[in-house]
């Protein structure tokens, strides 16, 4: 099965960049154990402070699915809904000679 890469643009509020940051943080570091997560990376934007992006890679579509199925992402999702400026854009992709 081709992997799956994923990317959730996160915008938090005013005030809020160093909290968001935490819980992004401890939300990659959860899902790396989880089986089928290749990788899973937090970045910060260079040019807007309050901006975050995750890079997720999954072995398949399957592996991304049942990640929504976690405790710890629904817990993260929980904390980060009252601290986002809007809401996280998630884009799915896959490579073309797949």
């Amino acid at each position: 099965m081709p992997n799956l890469y994923v990317m959730a643009k996160v915008k938090s509020k005013l005030g809020e960049t160093q909290k968001a940051k935490n819980i992004l943080t401890r939300l990659a570091a959860n899902s790396e154990k989880e089986s089928g997560c290749l990788s899973y990376q937090i970045l910060c934007s260079s040019e807007e402070t309050d901006t975050f992006m995750t890079l997720e890679v999954w072995d398949s579509k399957e592996s991304e699915r049942k990640h929504w199925d976690e405790p710890h992402l629904k817990e993260s999702l929980k904390e980060l809904e009252p601290i986002l400026a809007k809401e996280p854009r998630i884009e799915k992709y896959q490579h073309t000679s797949d």
